[in-house]
């Protein structure tokens, strides 16, 4: 659309050009990256009717368009007249319909090229006027105004002196006055200016005491009103909506598209002093009709959005950024930025560091080495990996609502996960180099593992590949938190797991999966540290897919200390956000055995029986809640009967064993008691809560207690134990209570000490 092909220099000619005097006009469409935003047709139009009368003013009046920046220009003329002659028929055919808004600058000046670049101080001036303007204004410098004094053609009028950026002396700016042409007021200038500080007499600076009072007053009515807005503030939410792709050719350059908005959303993780949102999150804002302010309320009122678009053309790209303020919906600044495909990395560095610079966030020396490191240098790899990126996609959007047994058995799914791995290897194979495509290649393979039909040996084959690929990608980058986090998914939750996600952690405190699956591994271990992680999860990413995961994490941190409401509350969040999905089922659980330990039994059954028909584990849940809280043994022992005799194997015979003993049937339970005797020596876990209680069914009192006394009472079990049948034959033991007992007052003072600690705001 914008690059059709022009009358440039090539590389070789500037070369071969030496230094030498031009006069210089930069040009540029005022407001076409907010035009983009809001009327892309419109913007096309204007873009072709600029591109039309650019190229047909610069080759009548003897000029070169030396550098194209799609919604501007660098050109030069041999003489001061042939670019002022330019400028003016350029803005009076742009006046017709359509209208193009254009700002010009003018400076004279040596140029010259190096390395294909256009150099030269007249060039970095003429930028800097042009910069001053406003639609339909022609400026520029003193010297251009100098040579043409005797031209009666050209009408001029003196703007003042100007102290540009990078520039050393003072400029005086002058704009073309002719007919038909904006004279701009010197106070409505504003441009790539120095920072200048007023000086004020003494007199002047010492103000009424009541204005004093009155300006403390407005500053903190504004600061409360502003809210999560004040640039002060130590947290700055923001999120980077999907992209829009507005190439020539569509379809093909979608995966670029969507890999250009992950990834300078991947290098504003780095940066401290921002919370951004998680892709998860943003994804279905992708065609949305709703209003920057409605998108910041439904994120949690986040403090800014970047809306983009990106154009396309073979190796040429050009992305447009508008940084929005998420209170008010207005923009606070745009720009645009042009380069090579394989330049696209360090294109997103920079509009990472300019947006850090808009809100005032500190990057640190490591933070920049972060933004800046290049993937790859290869276009094709680029490509090859963002069509990769988009397979992966889509394979976890089909896979969500189903449940993980769900792979093996749906051929379309099963095509979907063997696309995206063959996708995953053509990108390694096109940049061996590139450790972001080794670990999606490795999250591929982990949708795999939970695939109930794998058998043991095949399951070992896929954690050895992920292992592979993480380790691999870490040779590359050894700061790939994402590699990390990988290779933890092979350890289950052990504690080799712990030590990789907390470097993940530590080398990126803003990924939502690694503080989600953090805050998962601490849910019971360590209840506060749990809270804090799936609260910052929460902040990066409050609408995605696995969101509801992170409130189940949370509902059962809560839950572990005894914190019932808010576990509950949680549990429900959890529920309400997972949308029919297989996260669904596995939070209607959580929410189960917390009421099992709250002591809830119709809440225990209610739940349980909405997701029995995805879910038939769900009877044993169930069957809890009739033997320990109902004393209900006879329905109890039922409801176990029914669910051994669909899963033959199933784990924790000894709880079925509680409910035969109490209908009589104690032949039948003693064999169940052995039976879970061999299941806990065979796993090696015979100092758990449940070995416990089978040594206190079984008449093993000494035993029992000595496992007490040495439990960490994790997983709220210490509620479940005050009414769990397993342990009725010590209830009244001495030593017991004690325990018990002392287990209770500790968690009390947990629950007290993060209750402070939440009124206090710090959690």
């Amino acid at each position: 659309m914008f690059y059709i092909r022009r009358k440039f220099l090539t590389t070789l000619e500037m070369q071969n050009h030496r230094r030498h005097l031009a006069a210089i006009l930069f040009t540029d469409i005022v407001g076409y990256t907010a035009m983009m935003q809001q009327n892309e047709t419109k913007a096309v139009v204007v873009m072709k009717r600029y591109t039309a009368v650019l190229q047909n003013a610069v080759s009548t009046n003897s000029g070169q368009i030396l550098n194209d920046y799609g919604d501007g220009s660098l050109c030069s003329f041999p003489s001061v007249t042939d670019a002022l002659k330019c400028a003016l028929e350029l803005q009076e055919q742009l006046q017709a319909e359509p209208v193009v808004p254009l700002r010009i600058g003018l400076h004279i000046g040596e140029i010259f090229f190096d390395d294909g670049k256009v150099m030269g101080d007249g060039v970095n001036i003429a930028s800097r006027i042009q910069s001053l303007g406003q639609a339909n204004t022609v400026l520029f410098s003193g010297e251009i105004n100098n040579k043409i004094k005797n031209h009666p053609e050209f009408k001029s009028v003196s703007l003042g002196q100007f102290e540009f950026k990078n520039v050393d002396e003072p400029i005086e700016v002058f704009a073309l006055a002719n007919e038909g042409l904006l004279i701009p007021k010197r106070e409505l200038l504003s441009g790539k200016l120095k920072k200048t500080q007023k000086k004020y007499s003494t007199r002047k600076t010492i103000l009424p005491v009541a204005l004093i009072l009155l300006l403390i007053v407005a500053a903190f009515l504004y600061k409360k009103s502003s809210g999560n807005n004040d640039l002060s503030g130590k947290e700055k939410t923001i999120a980077v909506l999907p992209f829009r792709n507005i190439s020539v050719q569509k379809e093909e350059n979608e995966p670029f598209c969507v890999g250009v908005a992950l990834e300078l959303q991947r290098k504003l993780e780095w940066l401290g002093g921002l919370i951004p949102i998680a892709p998860q999150s943003v994804e279905k804002y992708r065609d949305t009709k709703m209003s920057p302010v409605d998108i910041a309320n439904e994120l949690g009122r986040i403090s800014f959005l970047v809306q983009g678009s990106v154009l396309r053309d073979k190796n040429k790209v050009k992305v447009f950024i508008s940084l929005i303020d998420g209170l008010t919906g207005k923009e606070k600044w745009s720009a645009d930025y042009s380069g090579e495909v394989e330049d696209v990395f360090s294109l997103q560095e920079n509009i990472a560091q300019e947006i850090a610079s808009q809100l005032q966030v500190k990057i640190t020396p490591d933070q920049q080495n972060h933004i800046g490191r290049v993937s790859t240098k290869s276009a094709r790899a680029i490509d090859a990996y963002n069509e990769a990126l988009t397979s992966y996609v889509n394979l976890v959007t089909a896979v969500h609502p189903l449940y993980w047994d769900s792979l093996p058995s749906n051929p379309q799914l099963n095509s979907k996960y063997r696309k995206t791995l063959t996708l995953c290897d053509s990108a390694i194979k096109t940049d061996p180099s590139m450790a972001e495509a080794y670990v999606l290649k490795g999250q591929t393979y982990f949708y795999s593992i939970h695939d109930w039909y794998e058998s043991a040996d095949q399951k070992a084959l896929i954690l050895d590949s992920m292992r592979l690929l993480g380790n691999t990608a870490l040779q590359i980058d050894k700061s790939s938190a994402d590699a990390y986090l990988l290779i933890s998914r092979c350890f289950n939750r052990s504690d080799s797991a712990l030590v990789y996600l907390e470097k993940a952690l530590t080398i990126n405190s803003n990924s939502f999966d690694v503080n989600r699956e953090l805050a998962d591994y601490y849910a019971s271990a360590d209840p506060e540290k749990a809270i804090r992680l799936s609260k910052k999860a929460i902040r990066l990413s409050p609408l995605s897919i696995w969101t509801p995961s992170v409130y189940q994490n949370l509902g059962f941190a809560y839950h572990n200390f005894g914190e019932f409401e808010k576990a509950e509350s949680y549990g429900k969040k959890a529920i309400e956000l997972s949308d029919n999905s297989m996260i669904e089922v596995e939070a209607m659980r959580n929410l189960t055995i917390i009421y099992l330990h709250w002591g809830k039994a119709d809440s225990v059954i209610k739940y349980a029986s909405q997701h029995l028909d995805k879910e038939p584990n769900a009877l044993y849940e169930i069957a809890e809640a009739y033997c320990n809280l109902k004393n209900d043994c006879a329905k109890a022992s039922e409801l176990y009967e029914r669910l051994w005799n669909r899963y033959n194997n199933h784990s924790n015979p000894h709880r079925w064993a509680v409910a035969l003993i109490n209908i009589g049937k104690t032949k039948e339970a003693k064999e169940k008691i052995e039976l879970a005797i061999k299941e806990y020596k065979e796993k090696n876990d015979t100092l758990s809560y449940d070995y416990a209680g089978i040594c206190a069914l079984s008449g093993q009192t000494a035993r029992a207690l000595d496992i007490l006394r040495k439990f960490d009472w994790q997983w709220g079990s210490l509620y479940l134990i005050q009414y769990d049948k397993l342990f009725d034959n010590v209830r009244n033991e001495k030593e017991f209570k004690d325990i018990v007992r002392k287990a209770h007052d500790e968690k009390t003072k947990l629950r007290e000490k993060i209750r402070k600690i939440e009124e206090r705001g710090e959690l």
